[in-house]
């Protein structure tokens, strides 16, 4: 790799995965530190070839395998993919593409399962779960992790069952969500398994969790998982304490597109819009109406199931 010059080192980086980027990168100093903390021979050989001079530019900042990352993403992506997609500050690129690859380019799979009661119906597809006969009836959750920050985003839920079913959009989560042997995003706190700094996060209109139910045609929504203190309260006036009182509980609403579901088999269509702040509904593609408005934030796709009888569902774009 010594006689090869920066801009050879990109080009040829910029055909790996994300993973393998990474890897590169934690090999040697020359992929992975801040460049311009070692020198080599190629370097002085580049430095002298007026075609690497963007190159050496580039990355006085950012390491050989983030400018790769961030070459191949600027020659892959759309006007409407990089909007949907704003780079966090201080955000590795290599990251960024792994995310982009998720969200654009990959198949939707279910990442996490939350409860013993759910589970892939193939362990080798991620796409389908279902849910185990028991004894007592529970709550298991199957995630999708992949995090929409803005932008226009679309999904379909295939499902066996009009009843026991409830589908729509949460926060994303940590992976130690799945220690949790019940889970119903709308019912349970889930705040202390948020990616960010979850109080930043809420405004007048902020939900962190919003679904359909199928069978009733009704929503289920939290706005605010996380239960506001003793302190807190005590702080607020009588309008702002029974406001606190409604973010914290489970508020079940009726919308403009309400239709109960009678059919054994069907699917269930979302369009997330964030820079509209909608989510819309579709039922074997036909377009039902906005289930919410003025959401804020990031999300991902979400799927609760009941563990009372055989359902079955699966996720795709």
């Amino acid at each position: 790799m010594e006689t090869f010059t920066d801009d050879t080192v990109v080009a040829l980086a910029s055909f790996l995965s994300p993973h393998d980027m990474m890897s590169l990168a934690l090999s040697c100093k020359r992929f992975g530190d801040k460049h311009g903390t070692t020198t080599s021979r190629s370097r002085r050989t580049a430095a002298r070839d007026e075609s690497s001079r963007e190159v050496r530019q580039r990355t006085d900042t950012i390491s050989l395998m983030e400018v790769a990352a961030r070459t191949v993403l600027q020659a892959k992506w759309s006007d409407e993919e990089r909007n949907a997609l704003p780079r966090h500050e201080d955000e590795s690129w290599i990251g960024i593409y792994h995310e982009f690859l998720k969200l654009f380019r990959y198949p939707l799979q279910f990442d996490k399962l939350v409860c013993e009661c759910t589970k892939y119906v193939d362990i080798s597809d991620k796409t389908k779960v279902n849910t185990k006969r028991s004894v007592y009836t529970t709550d298991g959750t199957a995630i999708c992790s992949n995090i929409m920050r803005a932008g226009k985003h679309c999904v379909s839920f295939r499902v066996n069952s009009n009843d026991g079913i409830r589908c729509g959009i949460m926060r994303p989560t940590t992976k130690n969500i799945k220690s949790l042997r019940k889970c119903h995003p709308v019912c349970n706190d889930l705040s202390r398994f948020s990616l960010k700094d979850y109080e930043t996060l809420h405004t007048d209109n902020n939900v962190d969790c919003c679904l359909l139910v199928p069978y009733s045609g009704y929503a289920l929504m939290r706005e605010r998982w996380k239960r506001y203190t003793n302190t807190e309260m005590l702080a607020m006036n009588e309008e702002q304490r029974l406001r606190a009182n409604r973010r914290n509980g489970i508020q079940s609403f009726g919308w403009e597109g309400e239709e109960q579901t009678h059919e054994t088999s069907f699917k269930v269509g979302f369009v997330l819009d964030l820079d509209e702040g909608t989510l819309d509904v579709y039922k074997n593609d036909r377009r039902l109406g906005t289930l919410r408005r003025g959401l804020v934030g990031e999300y991902c796709w979400v799927v609760s199931l009941v563990s009372g009888g055989k359902i079955s569902v699966s996720i795709g774009r």
